[in-house]
């Protein structure tokens, strides 16, 4: 059977990106984009 590929998330780099989204102004899909991670992440 398949099993998903996801990638572990620490706590400080998904504070990190939270803080960056909030204080760049960019769309929620922009800073994925830049992050390289999914929007629904």
């Amino acid at each position: 059977m398949g099993t998903k590929n996801q990638k572990q998330f620490s706590k400080e780099f998904k504070q990190d990106a939270v803080n960056y989204y909030y204080s760049s102004g960019k769309t929620g899909e922009e800073v994925a984009k830049e992050l390289k991670i999914g929007k629904s992440t």
